[in-house]
């Protein structure tokens, strides 16, 4: 079995069929045999490389053709030179002609000379499809630079179409591009309106924060610094969540950019909006300094969790014995119960009184226990005026983590 592709193009105004450049593609099979079924990755690469290089060259020549002409008066343009032009497309690279002609002689005075007219690169500046840059710009939002190119490369015939460094950069480049449409927008934000009467917002249930510290990779700074990213999720009555994120000690007006996330997705100057996080100082800093948020909700996955590890703390401990350890488990676990309840000042209680009892243990100060138990009393009593009835939220559906 033998398969011929070839290459025929339709004129669109009289419907006549123009002859392409031939075979695009032979593909065989021997009869019988379901050894290879279908085409191949690598026989798909190639022939949608061979279709785009055919279509782009026939479009390229069709569009010229009515580029040779003044616009003024009519006249030929006198030819040049030809260079070659370089496309970045989905499905490859492709290289054209691209003449170089002579300005009319309407247009010659003595402030403007003779001057050479380059068509095609003048429409064609960026050269590169925005198909292809959207796929790189999605990919490698959800991959590192290098696998998100490796992948485009393996399912497209990108092989000297993209790049890494192509791929980081033009990521840069929409990252700048956001910033700049994000300051615009905080420039036209309403300023806040004294004595009004406030209330919850109805289109925004709340906004989820949390923050990570990954190493700073950049070779032409600190190599040892870590930089702190502030990402963020809001969920919505009626419709699907959106994230919300920045970079820390990188951007200006941080709470500003609170604001400007929340008015823009329709958050109204007479309307507050609940934020969860945990206890991170600079984004405390930053609900505080915002216009639009009610108030910050200490985050209950934070909160489980240093329980958690507290309790894993009792399993390994020598100095509690097998008959005791179901005990004190119980009293990390009861005290955990009344922060949901929004009694966190009986649970710092509790947690003393536990406290209290073990350090008649000899060498319980040094014991990781030790250590545990007083993390989580300091958390609770730093943000003791964060803490809410999460069992209440919990109840009416309302987001109490930043899990979401």
């Amino acid at each position: 079995m033998r398969l011929i592709i070839e290459a025929r193009l339709t004129d669109g105004d009289n419907d006549t069929v123009e002859e392409g450049d031939g075979v695009l593609a032979v593909i065989e099979r021997p009869d019988c045999c379901l050894a290879e079924l279908g085409l191949t990755l690598a026989e798909g690469r190639s022939l949608l490389a061979k279709v785009q290089a055919e279509l782009i060259s026939k479009q390229v020549q069709s569009w010229l053709l009515g580029q040779t002409h003044c616009r003024s008066c009519g006249a030929a343009l006198n030819h040049k030179d030809s260079r070659s032009t370089v496309l970045r497309t989905v499905y490859g690279k492709v290289t054209v002609t691209s003449p170089r002609l002579w300005s009319c002689a309407c247009e010659r005075t003595v402030q403007t000379p003779q001057r050479v007219v380059h068509p095609l690169s003048k429409t064609l500046a960026r050269r590169v499809t925005p198909d292809l840059e959207y796929l790189q710009a999605k990919w490698a939002a959800h991959l590192p630079y290098r696998q998100a190119t490796a992948m485009l490369k393996e399912v497209l015939p990108l092989n000297k179409g993209i790049s890494f460094s192509g791929t980081r950069d033009r990521i840069h480049t929409l990252g700048k591009q956001l910033d700049a449409d994000i300051e615009r927008d905080i420039e036209k934000l309403p300023h806040a309106v004294a004595d009004v009467q406030v209330r919850e917002s109805s289109h925004v249930a709340a906004v989820s924060v949390d923050s990570a510290w990954p190493r700073n990779c950049d070779v032409n700074r600190d190599p040892g610094r870590y930089v702190n990213i502030v990402a963020g999720r809001a969920t919505f009555t009626d419709g699907p969540p959106k994230l919300y994120a920045y970079v820390h000690r990188e951007v200006t007006l941080a709470a500003a950019r609170l604001d400007q996330f929340l008015s823009r997705n329709g958050v109204a100057s007479d309307e507050r909006v609940t934020v969860i996080s945990d206890d991170a100082g600079e984004f405390a800093k930053t609900v505080e300094g915002s216009q639009l948020a009610r108030g910050r909700v200490l985050d209950w996955f934070h909160i489980a969790m240093k329980f958690q590890t507290a309790q894993r703390s009792v399993f390994g401990s020598k100095m509690i014995d097998s008959l005791e350890r179901e005990s004190v488990e119980n009293e990390i676990a009861h005290a955990k119960w009344l922060v949901w309840h929004v009694k966190g000042s009986r649970a710092v209680e509790r947690i003393k009184a536990l406290d209290a009892r073990l350090l008649t243990r000899e060498g319980y100060e040094f014991h990781t226990l030790w250590w545990k138990l007083n993390t989580v009393s300091g958390y609770l009593k730093n943000n003791a005026r964060t803490l809410v009835n999460y069992g209440a939220r919990h109840r009416k559906g309302l987001p109490i983590s930043s899990s979401i």
